[in-house]
């Protein structure tokens, strides 16, 4: 007897707890409270990223690496470079122009290009990229079929003076290499993926961020040499808010992020070695006329002295 009235008793406690759940449950549902499902990774980037219409519709699917290597100049270019109009130039280690207009040009950059062109030798191989506004300078990038990211040994500087009259450039440049990779192209990933990949890298790119121009397939290294033969790979370059830019290797997924000052930053520390290291650095005046021995060192001296009084105001000067 005793024991029917205990389970009878446990038979009601459940039922009240039974009950308190029900009521508990109801009252939720009505505050509004809902049980979801979680958002898929392409939904969340969409929802979350803005700008996407500045990712390509068509774009390739398949890309092989490049192999590319330094410039040296012949000798016959060498006398093209110094007979470009209203300029010394010098030409250091066979590969890396350094010059100097006797005149100012009231060139406006971002707006007459290609006013330029009658001015740099090979102008017409490098694509304006943009400009550093903490040291002044335009930066245009070499193309080699695409254009080739913040690498030293493919890129146009030019600097402009408190009025906007250029006044510099350094230039380098690349070329194909005589031995390509033998490997067929490879499989590339889609814009798309590459952005959900800085979506998902912490430190990239974030809720509410903008893909603010194009998105455009380029080559860069991941560690751009200064000498010898380069792999660059495919990689897809991202403007986020008008002020970051971000590359991912579009064959294996690598990210990066790059800076323009700290990369004109990267040239004039190349150019200070190249000096500080001139016994083994060689210096070509190309106007040979109108230099000598004394004039050339005391440019050089200037072009690190200014660059070491004016420290990021002054661009490749």
């Amino acid at each position: 007897m005793q024991w029917d009235q205990i389970k009878t008793l446990f038979i009601l406690c459940f039922l009240v707890l039974d009950i308190f759940l029900l009521h508990h449950f109801i009252n939720n549902s009505n505050s509004g409270y809902e049980y979801t499902e979680e958002v898929p990774i392409e939904e969340n980037v969409r929802n979350n990223v803005n700008g996407l219409d500045n990712l390509p519709e068509e774009y390739p699917t398949e890309e092989a690496v490049l192999n590319a290597e330094r410039r040296e100049f012949s000798e016959s270019e060498v006398t093209e470079i110094g007979e470009l109009p209203n300029q010394k130039s010098i030409i250091v280690d066979n590969h890396l122009i350094i010059s100097k207009f006797d005149l100012p040009l009231a060139i406006n950059v971002e707006e007459n290009t290609e006013a330029l062109g009658e001015h740099i030798w090979n102008f017409d191989q490098y694509q304006y990229f943009g400009k550093d506004e903490k040291s002044n300078t335009f930066i245009f990038f070499q193309k080699l079929d695409r254009p080739i990211y913040f690498n030293l040994s493919g890129v146009l500087l030019v600097q402009v003076n408190e009025k906007d009259e250029v006044t510099r450039y350094v230039q380098t440049i690349l070329e194909k290499a005589d031995e390509q990779p033998e490997s067929d192209p490879e499989e590339i990933n889609s814009p798309f993926n590459a952005l959900t990949g800085l979506y998902l890298q912490d430190g990239f790119i974030g809720s509410d961020d903008e893909i603010t121009d194009e998105v455009t397939l380029g080559y860069h290294n991941l560690l751009p040499l200064p000498n010898g033969v380069q792999v660059l790979a495919p990689t897809w370059e991202f403007e986020v808010n008008d002020e970051k830019y971000y590359y991912v290797n579009a064959i294996e997924s690598h990210l990066t992020s790059r800076n323009t000052n700290e990369f004109i930053r990267d040239m004039k520390k190349q150019i200070n070695d190249y000096y500080t290291q001139s016994g083994t650095a060689a210096f070509e005046i190309t106007n040979k006329e109108e230099w000598d021995e004394k004039d050339l060192n005391l440019f050089i001296e200037q072009l690190l002295e200014n660059q070491k009084e004016t420290g990021e105001t002054n661009g490749v000067e």
